[in-house]
């Protein structure tokens, strides 16, 4: 079965998609269920795979982080950036068991991986090294919840399962990594052969449930991710990536290396990424720009948002914003999104961005 096969297969069972990365949308109420266990179909998400002897040579001349500290057990995160430092991708990379050769999968947004591949291609023929669009060979589930761990360890037989944010388990039909969050979440990308009857082992158990809720994960964990919206218009300072350990500043240079880190040392990124719950806001997308609220001036650019429900059980949308990094973070801004007011209230993010720099 490929992608587009468990696509139709999800709409037979009354799914509903919306837009072009086909976010996930139906069962959003789920979230409300008392089983308190959650799944969701990552089609928004594929793989690019890069395999070969000179592999992790070739991905340490091109991403920001230092591969040799992905391993079987460990992903990390990272970016591609151009050589003006804007980064065209972002992604988890995945070392994965591919026989003899060495091989990873870049997790990213499927509306880039064609951009991806593209870019690093013309880089990549002078190494012994293969990249190809995997996202018809694995297929991406969410999983989360009170009885996350005991209904991953049973559905793909794992002999540990992973405890710690970005620790990867590999298992006989898929690899599982464990992401940050209060409750246990973890990432599993499925042999698409095998979906069908993970699925429907899933299902008996956590409650299918949109990808908003998935996505209101990452945002309140501040992981930004870019996508084919906001392609090569940031740098990696300017969606935090410096806090969430997606850039390493001494494993030597790589493309956009140069720009990285003269931002990180020698100067100070006007922009950063805040998280802000926002009252007033229909659904926003990624690339959607702000602007104040008496004036066209664009205060802030869209990098991701979810839907979320508040106590009095209304929904409002929470979402990471790229702004000025001289705003007030304790006082609510007003914005307009296509003359809708918005009132923009200031959330905590899990880290701090004025850490010490080391060289």
């Amino acid at each position: 079965m490929n992608k587009s096969e468990w696509q139709q297969q999800l709409l037979a069972q009354q799914a509903q998609f919306s837009g072009s990365e086909s976010v996930f949308i139906d069962a959003f109420n789920n979230s409300e269920s008392s089983n308190n266990t959650f799944v969701t179909p990552l089609l928004y998400q594929g793989l690019l795979s890069i395999c070969g002897p000179d592999s992790g040579k070739f991905l340490q001349g091109q991403l920001t982080c230092n591969v040799n500290s992905s391993t079987l057990q460990q992903s990390i995160l990272g970016a591609a950036c151009n050589p003006q430092g804007r980064m065209y991708s972002s992604f988890r990379l995945i070392t994965n068991n591919n026989g003899s050769e060495p091989g990873y999968l870049l997790r990213m947004r499927s509306n880039l991986i064609p951009l991806t591949h593209e870019t690093l291609h013309k880089y990549s023929v002078f190494f012994k090294t293969k990249l190809h669009d995997a996202s018809d060979e694995w297929l991406g589930l969410g999983v989360w919840g009170d009885d996350a761990e005991q209904l991953i360890q049973t559905t793909f037989k794992l002999d540990s399962i992973p405890q710690q944010s970005g620790q990867a388990e590999h298992g006989e039909t898929a690899i599982v990594i464990r992401l940050p969050g209060d409750k246990a979440r973890f990432e599993c990308w499925v042999k698409a052969e095998h979906i069908t009857d993970t699925w429907q082992a899933i299902t008996t158990t956590a409650s299918p449930t949109a990808n908003h809720a998935w996505l209101l994960e990452d945002i309140r964990n501040g992981i930004a991710e870019i996508s084919l919206e906001t392609e090569s218009a940031f740098n990696p300072h300017m969606v935090n990536f410096q806090a969430i350990d997606a850039i390493s500043f001494n494993k030597g240079c790589y493309t956009g290396q140069e720009i990285v880190a003269r931002t990180h040392y020698k100067g100070k990124s006007k922009r950063h990424t805040q998280r802000f719950s926002l009252s007033g806001a229909e659904i926003l997308t990624a690339g959607d720009e702000l602007q104040a609220a008496d004036s066209d001036k664009t205060i802030a650019t869209v990098i991701s948002a979810a839907l979320s429900h508040r106590n009095d059980g209304t929904t409002s949308l929470e979402a990471l914003l790229v702004v000025n990094a001289d705003l007030d973070n304790n006082t609510p801004l007003m914005m307009q999104h296509k003359g809708q007011k918005i009132e923009a209230t200031p959330c905590p993010l899990p880290y701090s961005l004025n850490e010490e720099k080391k060289p």
